[in-house]
């Protein structure tokens, strides 16, 4: 029975906070939420302060225009049998911020007796509920405006629901574009839904990846893999932990012999040479024989340092490229975009990730 401006991440103040008491009070069996950006973070928050109202139904309007929203989250959110459906702009992009909730759906998509509305600026991300400054309008019982559920309505009818070829499109124009964004890029937008951390290796030591990635493997077209160690005397044996293994694995399933032998482009002297990819069961470790005189094998040996990485392979050519960095810029550059987006791991030894 109360409305106000509520304005969130100055001081201690969050906007998740102000939701969770407003919702929870009124446990409301019914809850609409548009957004132009939705992360797993967002999603993964909602969901807890949804469990804690009781059994209700949820429908999620999700902004794609820009390649924002992490298609992980989307998949996550159908998981929770959320009702998800992607928005529509005819000009511009889709841009609302909107919760409504209430007792159910009606046939039209309206939400009935509403008992809790918000419209602002906070997307459905960690930034918008727990650490960015947002500003908006939160509005408890009858103060409850009836033209909230009718736009709510408006958006839902207007969206086009979230089918498994439309995800899977749209998971394939996201990692494009993520892959082409520089990394203050990818953090000011809001991809980045981690606790601000460094994007390099020494600063991954002490955090724990992300339980889901914003990207899938199966969109990674680049796999790397720190080099502090390795095996092989006569041949460089780099060991491609899980996730990045496999990414290699697909890189090369149409190109490789039975045996596993692949060409692979190394930029660095403009040479192809064999090299041989193959899985071993007895550590579950992806390994790639790289000969000694591939540019960056002798530092790599003698340092136990840097990272590779291996790309697809130069159109018409070899089927992968490889380059080994010493630690610097460029190593920097690939572990931030990993970091960025989810995509990394660590064992005892290394780290490595995907992108």
């Amino acid at each position: 029975m109360s409305q106000e401006i509520v304005l969130s991440g100055v001081g201690t103040k969050y906007f998740r906070e102000k939701l969770s008491k407003s919702l929870i009070s009124k446990k409301p069996r019914a809850v609409g939420i548009a957004a132009a950006f939705v992360s797993i973070d967002g999603v993964q928050e909602m969901a807890k302060i949804l469990h804690r109202c009781g059994n209700q139904k949820c429908r999620l309007i999700a902004g794609i225009d820009n390649a924002i929203t992490h298609p992980e989250a989307l998949y996550v959110a159908q998981e929770l049998n959320w009702e998800v459906r992607l928005g529509k702009a005819t000009k511009g992009i889709f841009h609302p911020k909107l919760i409504v909730a209430g007792k159910a759906f009606s046939h039209n998509g309206m939400v009935r007796n509403l008992c809790c509305v918000y419209v602002g600026s906070s997307n459905l991300t960690r930034g918008g509920l727990v650490s960015n400054v947002e500003c908006g309008f939160v509005a408890d019982a009858e103060d409850c405006l009836v033209s909230a559920s009718n736009v709510f309505a408006q958006l839902w009818e207007n969206a086009s629901p979230a089918t498994a070829v439309d995800l899977r499109n749209y998971a394939a124009r996201f990692a494009e574009r993520a892959r082409c964004r520089a990394l203050a890029e990818l953090t000011g937008l809001g991809v980045n839904d981690s606790q601000p951390i460094k994007l390099e290796p020494a600063s991954l030591r002490a955090k724990s990846p992300p339980s889901r990635p914003a990207l899938g493997i199966d969109f990674a077209i680049a796999a790397w893999t720190g080099l502090q160690s390795f095996t092989g005397e006569y041949r460089f044996q780099i060991e491609f932990p899980k996730n990045a293994g496999k990414v290699v694995r697909r890189l090369i399933q149409n190109n490789a012999q039975d045996d596993g032998r692949v060409e692979v482009y190394c930029p660095d002297d403009e040479v192809t040479r064999e090299m041989q990819y193959r899985f071993y069961q007895d550590n579950g470790m992806f390994r790639l024989n790289v000969p000694n005189e591939a540019p960056g094998v002798a530092w790599a040996r003698e340092h136990k340092d840097g990272i590779a990485i291996v790309e697809q392979g130069p159109p018409g050519g070899a089927a992968l490229r490889i380059r080994l960095l010493k630690p610097g810029v460029d190593a920097n550059e690939i572990v931030g975009r990993s970091v960025v987006l989810g995509t990394w791991g660590k064992t005892s030894t290394r780290f490595y990730g995907w992108y």
